[in-house]
Parts: C-alpha cells; sequence; structure tokens
C-alpha cells in the first residue's frame, strides 16, 4: 500500500468536532500557512484525484527553489489554500490532503541533525487535552516516513513566514501558472510588521521542547492500526 494512503487510513486528522475548535481563529492556518508537500505527495494526491501530475502542478502547485538548487512542491502560494472552497469553507482535499497540514498543529525543528516535534501552543487544538493527546499520537507515525533531515532543515527556512499578499500578487505577473520562487524572494514578501531578524532566527536551528526525534529516516512504515480520533 502507498505509505501516503496508509497514513491516512491511519490517522484521520480534522473532524466535525476539531472544526468547531478552528472556527475560533477563523481556520487562521488555511490563509496563512504554507501548504508544503512531501516528496512523492504531489503523484499520490494527483492519483486521488484522478488527474495527471502535469495538471495537478497546474492547477494548485508552486516550487520553492532553495539555495543549494533544492526544488520543493508547495500548495499555490496565496491568501488562501487553493483546495479551500470559498463558499463552503471545507477543505476540498481532507481525505488526501498534505501530511503536514493534516497533522498540524504538529510543527518541527531541526538541530544538530535532528528533527524534533512539538505542538504549537498558538493553535486552538493544542490548547484542549484531548486533541493535543490526539495530534500527539500522528508524530510516532510521520516520524516512520522516509524523509532526509535535509529536506526538514529546508522547510523550517520558510515555514513561520506571513506575507504580504498584494506583494505576492504582484509578485506572479510574468511568472507562469506553475511558478517558481526563491527564498529570498519570499523573505521579500513578508508583512512590514514582521522583522526580517525573526524570519532568519526561525530558519537557525532554534531551540524548541523536544517530544521526538528521528536520528535517520526509516523506510517502513509498518503501522496499521487506525488511531481514535477525539471525542468532547
Amino acid at each position: 500500500m502507498n505509505m501516503y494512503e496508509n497514513f491516512h487510513r491511519t490517522f484521520s486528522g480534522s473532524n466535525q468536532n476539531t472544526f468547531k475548535v478552528c472556527s475560533k481563529c477563523g481556520g487562521a492556518c488555511e490563509h496563512n500557512k504554507i501548504g508544503t508537500l512531501l516528496p512523492g505527495e504531489k503523484e499520490y494526491m494527483a492519483k486521488k484525484m484522478g488527474i495527471s501530475v502535469s495538471e495537478f502542478k497546474l492547477r494548485y502547485l508552486d516550487i520553492l527553489k532553495m539555495g543549494d538548487g533544492t526544488l520543493i512542491h508547495v500548495l499555490k502560494l496565496g491568501e488562501l489554500c487553493p483546495f479551500l472552497n470559498r463558499k463552503t469553507e471545507v477543505c476540498e482535499c481532507r481525505d488526501f490532503k498534505p501530511l503536514i497540514c493534516k497533522i498540524y498543529p504538529v510543527i518541527f525543528t531541526v538541530e544538530a541533525g535532528k528533527v524534533n516535534f512539538t505542538l504549537d501552543d498558538w493553535c486552538q487544538l493544542s490548547r484542549k487535552e484531548v486533541c493535543r493527546n490526539y495530534f500527539k499520537s500522528a508524530i510516532p507515525l510521520f516520524s516512520r516516513l522516509p524523509i532526509p533531515v535535509e529536506w526538514f532543515r529546508h522547510v523550517v527556512s520558510y515555514d513561520d513566514l506571513c506575507f504580504d499578499y498584494d506583494q505576492l500578487r504582484e509578485s506572479r505577473k510574468g511568472k507562469s501558472q506553475y511558478a517558481v520562487f526563491t527564498l529570498r524572494e519570499l523573505l521579500s514578501f513578508q508583512r512590514e510588521e514582521v522583522p526580517p531578524y525573526e524570519i532568519e532566527a526561525y530558519g537557525a536551528e532554534t531551540s524548541k521542547v523536544e517530544m521526538y526525534v528521528i536520528k535517520a529516516p526509516s523506510l517502513v512504515f509498518d503501522s496499521c492500526q487506525e488511531i481514535e480520533e477525539p471525542t468532547y
């Protein structure tokens, strides 16, 4: 079974109960977070939608080009997630959404070549114990995926950015529908109230409470037991 399919069957992520909590902040993560795809995830999502990878990239993705030339696929940069239905406010890829979106408020840092997972205390979901414990249960599942530490390091360098969307829209002029952005460009699109040094500090190896540590990516994803959703 595809490792992404296995993950989605094991961990369901948000449900009607978590939506009630998310409504308190208006789903800010769907408006402001960059939706990063794991290596090989675009192929999985395209297959689930019944479209070609090329069409999927044109409709839903942009590319971030890192300093070392690494290309990382992200959901199309803009004020709203491209899968968020503006009328119903429903996620249209809920059953196969990017895993980093699915496990949020789980976040990560990279220190001394190790990936450290914790929960984002800013998110309302992390403030309810039953939800906190539920999302913690996704960490050991996620840590078994064969993702290189360097990939996590790249994601940490931009994951906390907060855009000036007018500048971002203006920057798209002259770019193709499937646009490529450099990290330097992303930094230039930040809201003025976010000091550049704060962005750079997050991109460095900052310290946070460590919950789980990956020493090396595993090639085995063997957990098939479904995790029970929280009720409260």
